[in-house]
């Protein structure tokens, strides 16, 4: 059987097209009557088994440089977003001046006198306004300052405004079933980079949502509520058998990181 690794797409192809004209010439025969030969079914079997083979490993080799190609887009996305950071909760008004806004978050309530208007390249609300308020995509002109606002987002604590980093769909995607199922104060973001804190005090850092599926996988016991809080350790029917009361939930601390 041919070996899938190092054929180009064509090659894949022109493979597909030849083997699969061969059972169709093959098949015809036997219907029409006309084979040369009485078909071994063996042989058949054999060559079907060959060819079932060699369409799956040329998918998986697909799906690899797919995934790939993903994933160098979604890093080159994130790295263009290492300026922005978003506001969520900020009341919208009619005729608003979202950069006036901004900075009265900052400023006011946030105590970063420092940051001034001339540090705000962008600041536009996202999305359509459908009843809700919409948060606030920020971008800054440099690192530094994009750095303390980050590091100061625990003084809006009890403000009903957050701060998160802007993440793509896929990474969103993928932070959002990590705090499912580890628990949102065990999930964060850094630079883009989603962070899971695991009992064992050890720390990952993940990228993708296979990534993360692979560490629920290895760590499948962490279960969460629907609403994203954590739960605490899943309970055996074993354990509940041997206790009736079950095991208290430990209390949802201090969110640090928001979609």
């Amino acid at each position: 059987m041919e070996a899938t690794h190092g054929l180009s797409f064509d090659d894949l192809q022109r493979t597909f097209q030849t083997r699969m004209q061969e059972y169709e010439d093959k098949l015809l025969q036997i219907a029409s009557g006309t084979s040369p030969r009485h078909p071994d079914l063996s042989s058949l079997a054999r060559e079907f088994s060959d060819f079932k083979k060699f369409v799956l490993q040329s998918l998986s080799v697909i799906k690899s440089q797919i995934d790939l190609l993903s994933l160098g887009q979604d890093r080159h996305e994130t790295m263009m977003r290492r300026k922005v950071l978003m506001l969520h909760g900020v009341p919208e008004k009619e005729n608003e001046n979202v950069q006036d806004s901004v900075l009265h978050i900052l400023c006011d309530n946030m105590k970063l006198g420092s940051v001034i208007k001339t540090d705000l390249a962008v600041c536009h609300r996202l999305g359509s306004r459908r009843g809700r308020i919409r948060p606030i995509i920020v971008r800054f002109y440099n690192m530094d300052s994009r750095t303390l606002v980050w590091d100061s987002k625990t003084t809006l604590k009890g403000s009903g405004v957050t701060v998160s980093e802007f993440l793509t769909n896929a990474r969103h995607k993928a932070f959002i079933t990590a705090r499912r199922h580890f628990g949102v104060r065990n999930c964060w973001t850094v630079e883009g980079k989603i962070i899971v804190l695991l009992p064992n005090k050890s720390r990952h850092k993940l990228e993708s949502l296979s990534e993360v599926q692979a560490l629920i996988a290895a760590h499948p016991i962490a279960e969460t509520s629907s609403d994203g809080k954590e739960t605490g350790p899943a309970v055996t029917r074993k354990q509940k058998a041997g206790s009736s009361k079950a095991p208290v939930a430990p209390k949802a601390s201090r969110l640090r990181g928001r979609e």
